[in-house]
């Protein structure tokens, strides 16, 4: 496209490109090193920062593997060393010369791990200056990667692709269908039944996906599935979703009422368009740890579930969400 792209300051486009909109400052960097240490999921800067350094949780089931960065404020070289009296934690790079920065990466011996969660600390010290960073593991008693079914929770959440449900229920033509290579992440789940079919009522007639799972929280929690861009494409009805945990009554939650009008400066609209999702929500209470099954019932015709995060607390902003939680298939 022969078309200026450098230097827009308004709709309009330049008519040349230019970077004269742009102001750049020339840093001054001092010539003495300084050591400073920053930790995966954190903005913070240690040793400055009078919070604690920690790092995410471990756990045994996606046993992940974790940074931390080593980082100059100036110009001369230093050399730094990491250590831990924890015989568990496992470190990339115990010491080494830092010029600009360097990411060392923190994993578990698992063999050595105790059940049960776990605290731990890393020493970072370097020209003077010192950082601990906690760590903790999580490797629970009550059910372990190989005996598992379904999902788990860990790090505060249950992040689940829509296909990979544990059981699907049809209801004569009304079917959820699988849409391949469809949404933000992997593929997608839709509510189809004939075009002019009568609500559905969860429990009774409704076509339902249900999602196993093993919760370390109980209590209240929230689930945010994300869906598709939708309009109310059918007269005078809106587009619903049902969901329920368990046994428990469904919520009839909107996703699109009957009088939504899709027109230019509706908001609403032009981010679930911009974002190419829609999201529901709902709060559930739970009174137990433990094995759950969560439902997603069909309403109304046209509803495509493309992912379902289920907040114990844990979920952070982000454009995708959360990455799939460690599963293993019951169907």
């Amino acid at each position: 496209m022969d078309q200026t792209h450098l230097g827009y300051i308004s709709w309009r486009d330049p008519p040349y490109n230019s970077l004269q909109h742009i102001t750049l400052k020339q840093l001054q960097v001092p010539e003495v090193p300084e050591m400073c240490v920053t930790v995966e999921g954190s903005m913070a800067v240690w040793p400055d920062n009078p919070e604690e350094a920690s790092l995410p949780e471990f756990d045994i089931f996606n046993r992940p593997s974790r940074y931390l960065e080593v980082f100059n404020k100036g110009q001369a070289p230093f050399a730094f060393n990491i250590s831990s009296g924890t015989p568990w934690i496992k470190i990339s790079k115990t010491k080494g010369l830092v010029e600009k920065d360097r990411r060392v990466w923190i994993s578990m011996d698992w063999d050595k791990v105790p059940v049960g969660r776990n605290k731990g600390t890393l020493e970072v010290a370097g020209i003077g200056r010192k950082v601990e960073v906690s760590v903790t593991a999580f490797k629970p008693a009550e059910i372990s990667p190989g005996t598992l079914q379904g999902f788990v929770e860990s790090n505060g959440y249950v992040s689940m692709e829509a296909e990979h449900y544990s059981n699907k229920t049809d209801v004569g033509g009304n079917r959820w269908i699988k849409v391949e290579d469809f949404g933000h992440t992997l593929s997608a789940m839709r509510a189809t039944a004939e075009t002019d079919a009568p609500v559905l009522t969860p429990g009774k007639d409704s076509p339902c996906l249900e999602y196993r799972m093993y919760l370390f929280t109980q209590g209240s929690i929230e689930v945010e599935p994300v869906f598709s861009p939708v309009l109310n494409f059918l007269p005078g009805k809106a587009v619903r979703y049902g969901i329920s945990f368990d046994n428990e009554d469904s919520q009839i939650v909107t996703l699109v009422p009957e009088n939504y009008d899709a027109r230019n400066g509706n908001r609403d609209w032009e981010k679930s368009v911009s974002d190419n999702m829609r999201k529901g929500h709902s709060t559930h209470t739970l009174s137990d740890k433990g094995y759950h099954t969560l439902k997603i019932w069909m309403v109304d015709p046209g509803v495509v579930v493309q992912k379902i995060v289920v907040n114990t607390g844990g979920v952070k902003p982000s454009y995708l969400g959360p990455p799939e939680s460690f599963y293993k298939p019951t169907k």
